[in-house]
C-alpha cells in the first residue's frame, strides 16, 4: 500500500533533490501505480514524494503529498487508518472542516490539533512524513506493530526518507554498502532490524516518531506506542473469548476499503480463521491460494475443506517449476532486503493483482504471535513446570 520518500538537504541544490526523489519515487512505483506525486518547499531544502495505491477516497483530491492549513503543513503517508472516522468525528466537533473522506487528511487535521500526541490516538498500520513549515521540522511516524516499513537516513547536512532501502541508492553519502548483511542473513534467513544493507540507513523502530529540526540539523526519536505484558488470564474461556473477539474486530476494521478485498487462504489455521471470519461480514468474499504439484509440500486439500465450508469466491493457482524458475529474477528484484522466505507471497501477490484486488488480508505472522506451531506441543509441559516450586527450577 503506497511508498514515501523524500529529502532534505542543506546542500544538494533544489533542481538536483527534486530529481533525486522523483527517481526514488520511480524505483516505488511497483508499490505505487496508481499516481505520483512530489511537493517541494518553495525555498528548495525540503522535498516529499508519494507513490499511491488509492484504497481510501480513490479521488484525485486524497493524492499525496497533501497540503493543509494553507500549506503551512504537508504529508506523505503509507498505510491505513482504522478508526479514521472515529476520529473525524472527534476533530469536528472542534470545527474541523474536511474536503476529502480520506485517513490521510485526518492524520495531518489532527496533528494540526494534537501535536504529536495525536500518534498515541491512531489504530492502524502507518508510515509517515509531516513536513511543519511553521516549526521548521519534519516527523516520521511508524505504527506501533512495525507493520509498515520506514526508513531514514541522517546526517550533519540533512536528513532523507524512504518506505525501501534501495531508494537510498540514488543518494551517494548514503548509498555506501553495508558488508556486515550477509552474516546476518546466513544466520537468520532474513536482515534483523536494526539491519540494512547499507551503512548509513537504518528502519524507524516500531511505535516510535522521529523529530528533526531543520534550524538546527538535530534528529530525536521517542516512543509514543509500548506493549503492556503485566496481564496475565488463567481462565482458559475468558481467554478464548477474547481471542475471538480481538480477532473479529481486526478482520472486521481491515475490511473498510473503497475497493474490492480479498484473503490469502494458504490452507493452514491463520488465514483459515481470517477467511471464515471476513466471510461472515462480506459476500462474496474473494480468496485466493496457490498449489503445487507434489503433493507432500502442497495445502490443497485444506484449502478445498476452506473453500467448501465458506462458500467464497475461490481463485486457485497452480504453481510449477517452470513458473518458479522463469519468476525467480523478478522475485529477487522486488525483494528490497534479502529474505529467504516470501516466494509464495510474491506469486499470490501477483496473482490477486491480476484478480482485480488491489489489497488482501493474509494470516502470515499470525501463528508467531502465540510462540510458533511447536510451541503448541510444549504447552502442557510448561503448565505442568509451573506447578513446581521456584527452588525446584532452579
Amino acid at each position: 500500500m503506497c511508498r514515501i520518500a523524500g529529502v532534505i538537504s542543506s546542500t544538494i541544490p533544489a533542481s538536483q533533490q527534486l530529481q533525486i526523489v522523483q527517481q526514488m519515487c520511480t524505483l516505488l512505483k511497483h508499490g505505487g501505480p496508481d499516481n505520483e506525486g512530489i511537493y517541494q518547499h518553495p525555498a528548495g531544502t525540503v522535498t516529499l514524494g508519494h507513490r499511491r495505491l488509492s484504497v481510501i477516497d480513490v479521488s484525485a483530491d486524497a493524492n499525496q503529498p497533501m497540503l493543509y492549513n494553507n500549506g503551512q503543513l504537508a504529508i506523505t503517508y503509507n498505510g491505513e487508518l482504522y478508526n479514521y472516522h472515529q476520529l473525524a468525528q472527534q476533530l469536528q466537533l472542534q470545527g474541523v472542516v474536511f474536503n476529502t473522506s480520506s485517513d490521510t487528511e485526518v492524520i495531518i487535521a489532527a496533528y494540526q490539533q494534537w501535536g504529536v500526541q495525536a500518534f498515541e490516538k491512531f489504530n492502524g498500520m502507518f508510515a509517515l512524513a509531516l513536513w511543519d513549515n511553521q516549526q521548521q521540522q519534519l516527523i516520521l511516524a511508524r505504527d506501533g506493530a512495525g507493520v509498515k516499513p520506514l526508513y531514514y537516513a541522517h546526517s550533519h547536512t540533512g536528513i532523507a526518507f524512504a518506505s525501501e532501502v534501495r531508494a537510498f541508492k540514488q543518494i551517494d553519502q548514503y548509498s555506501t554498502p553495508d558488508s556486515r548483511w550477509p552474516i546476518f542473513l546466513m544466520a537468520y534467513g532474513h536482515l534483523p532490524e536494526p539491519v540494512t544493507t547499507l551503512q548509513s540507513v537504518m528502519p524507524l523502530p516500531k511505535g516510535q516518531y522521529l523529530v528533526y529540526n531543520t534550524a538546527t540539523g538535530n534528529c530525536t526519536t521517542q516512543s509514543f506506542y509500548r506493549s503492556r505484558f503485566i496481564e496475565k488470564i488463567s481462565n482458559r474461556n475468558e481467554a478464548v473469548e477474547l481471542v475471538r473477539y480481538q480477532l473479529q474486530q481486526a478482520v472486521k476494521r481491515q475490511l473498510v476499503a473503497d475497493v474490492p478485498i480479498g484473503v490469502f487462504l494458504s490452507g493452514g489455521l491463520d488465514s483459515g480463521i481470517i477467511a471464515a471470519i471476513a466471510a461472515r461480514q462480506q459476500q462474496q468474499l474473494n480468496t485466493l491460494s496457490v498449489y503445487f504439484k507434489n503433493h507432500a509440500y502442497s495445502e490443497q486439500k485444506y484449502q478445498q475443506l476452506l473453500q467448501q465450508k465458506l462458500q467464497c469466491n475461490h481463485h486457485a493457482f497452480l504453481i510449477t517449476d517452470q513458473d518458479f524458475h522463469s519468476n525467480l529474477p523478478d522475485i529477487i528484484q522486488s525483494m528490497d532486503l534479502p529474505c529467504y522466505d516470501g516466494i509464495n507471497t510474491w506469486f499470490i501477490s501477483k496473482y490477486a493483482r491480476q484478480s482485480g484486488l488491489k489489497t488482501v488480508l493474509s494470516g502470515i505472522g499470525g501463528d508467531e504471535l502465540f510462540g510458533g506451531y511447536p510451541s503448541f506441543k510444549r504447552i502442557r509441559k510448561v503448565l505442568a513446570l509451573e506447578q513446581l516450586s521456584a527452588g525446584i527450577l532452579k
